[in-house]
């Protein structure tokens, strides 16, 4: 008799999870490791080549004016680990009979600092004038400090330092969810796209802006009750930067790694 009662009672708590479609949890957590890579600074590196070649400013008439263009590399910017903070919301498709598949959204804010740090920097200039003077009277090209109306190529090598600056990023995710819907542990993955809102109010980097961006994750959920569980899970996040401040144009490739924990309610 009490085999069968307990049977019944193991029964009924499947049961029970498996209709818990919907679920709303917290996490807090570690970001780390986060940098923001194929650096490039274009609006300083245009600056910078307008300084090298004055002549690209003069009047139209002048036979020095002419085409300016440029590249502005950097070494990786590294940033420093935050704590993170977030809330999700899901749902599972166990009604329809595909209880390992759910969507989710969640929201989450991290403060992955800007480091102070002294970045290598390298700066390809190209510049072709209106009316080029004949080839010779225009000494070599890749020179310091060419004559106004012959082109030049030049390839600048040098170091930049970034003061510390007070970088958030908030982030809005539409996650697909996939799950070994067991009774007690639920290994999942998921992936999704993002609006990533960057903003950075003090120091050497100082703007805002939205970037779409990608949210990959993956956990596990262990189900202490029918309705409470408990999760730990790994987060990455890739977004590409594109001139995030008016001094620099800091751009880039942003990517960070999160852990976090938290507990979800399942109803």
């Amino acid at each position: 008799m009490i085999r069968v009662l307990l049977l019944g009672v193991a029964i009924m708590g499947a049961h029970s999870i498996a209709q818990a479609e919907w679920y709303a949890g917290g996490y807090g957590g570690l970001s780390t490791s986060g940098s923001i890579t194929d650096a490039t600074m274009p609006l300083l590196g245009q600056r910078l080549a307008e300084q090298q070649f004055p002549q690209a400013n003069e009047p139209l008439n002048s036979s020095g004016r002419g085409t300016l263009t440029q590249t502005f590399k950097t070494s990786d910017v590294s940033l420093k680990n935050s704590a993170i903070f977030g809330g999700k919301v899901g749902y599972f498709f166990t009604e329809e009979k595909l209880s390992w598949l759910g969507v989710e959204l969640e929201a989450f804010t991290t403060n992955p600092k800007i480091k102070t740090q002294t970045l290598t920097t390298a700066q390809d200039i190209q510049y072709q004038p209106n009316t080029p003077a004949p080839a010779a009277q225009c000494p070599p090209q890749n020179i310091i400090n060419p004559q106004p109306n012959c082109p030049a190529s030049v390839l600048n090598r040098s170091s930049l330092t970034l003061q510390e600056s007070s970088l958030r990023v908030s982030t809005v995710a539409f996650n697909l969810i996939a799950r070994y819907p067991g009774q007690f542990f639920q290994p999942y993955a998921g992936v999704g796209a993002g609006a990533f809102y960057f903003s950075s109010s003090n120091g050497s980097i100082q703007g805002r802006q939205f970037r779409p961006g990608l949210n990959l994750l993956a956990g596990t959920k262990v189900r202490v009750t029918d309705e409470w569980g408990l999760f730990a899970e790994g987060k990455y996040n890739i977004a590409n930067v594109s001139n995030l401040d008016p001094t620099f144009g800091l751009s880039g490739m942003y990517s960070i790694f999160h852990l976090v924990a938290g507990v979800a309610y399942h109803f």
